[in-house]
């Protein structure tokens, strides 16, 4: 009985370090799956698109396109150089067209903000 209640032991210290083992790996499998997944959210595939060479191309394009004038308020932008990529319809709502550029515009960097401000309350 002895032998068998050692035996018990070593089993259920053996179970206890498997499960240990388990938990630290599943910790670290979310880790991954979270790092892999926030570089496909749509905020972070605009941001990445935004800074390309592709994305600052479209932006000076745009910046002609509208005759540097900000659609929101009319007036001109000054510089590109804080102005912002505002989504008409925006990505909370539609996450689908983070890389539309038909759903972008340039705007003022306020003229964004306060409408983005509008928007959400």
């Amino acid at each position: 009985m002895d032998n068998q209640g050692d035996s018990l032991q070593e089993l259920s210290e053996k179970l206890f370090r498997l499960h240990f083992k388990i938990s630290e790996y599943l910790k670290e499998t979310e880790k991954k799956i979270e790092t892999i997944k926030s570089k496909y959210e749509p905020r972070n595939q605009f941001n990445a698109w935004r800074n390309s060479q592709e994305g600052k191309q479209w932006k000076e394009e745009q910046y002609k396109r509208q005759n540097k004038c900000c659609p929101i308020c009319q007036q001109p932008i000054l510089s590109l150089k804080g102005s912002h990529i505002d989504h008409i319809k925006p990505l909370s709502t539609h996450p689908h067209l983070a890389l539309n550029t038909k759903n972008m515009r340039i705007t003022h960097g306020t003229c964004n903000i306060l409408r983005r401000h509008q928007i959400e309350n």
